[in-house]
């Protein structure tokens, strides 16, 4: 039995109007055995920022690791805090998906490998299982 290795990124560069949670249930056999969690949040949803908070890291690749485990159900929700200036000014909206990697391997095998591409305006939902 061999551990999960889960990585999320991106390289869009207004990924800093979205914050990132991210859920997983490690399970053997049928039983969970651990609940991954991560979330980062840059601002409250609606904060409307015109520009990156000064804390703001552009490195925000996601890394974690499981135990020992035979399945995995991943949940990441991607969700904008801050709509894009166009929007707000009431101006056309232009707005343009982005992509956002998982990639998921189990010891040495990788067992999901998948580009998404999120909506730049509302985020996404998305549900790995493995």
């Amino acid at each position: 039995m061999d551990q999960y290795s889960i990585k999320i990124t991106t390289d869009y560069n207004e990924y800093w109007r979205f914050n990132i949670v991210v859920m997983g249930s490690v399970m053997v056999d049928g039983e969970q055995v651990e609940l991954l969690k991560y979330r980062e949040d840059i601002a409250p949803v609606g904060s409307e920022l015109k520009e990156p908070p000064k804390r703001y890291k552009a490195q925000r690749d996601v890394e974690l690791k499981s135990v020992p485990a035979t399945s995995l159900t991943l949940y990441i929700y991607i969700i904008p805090h801050s709509l894009p200036a166009t929007a707000i000014e009431r101006q056309p909206i232009k707005f343009d998906n982005f992509e956002l990697r998982v990639e998921v391997v189990h010891g040495s095998e990788r067992v999901y490998n998948r580009i998404h591409e999120i909506c730049s305006l509302a985020g996404e939902n998305i549900v790995v299982e493995v």
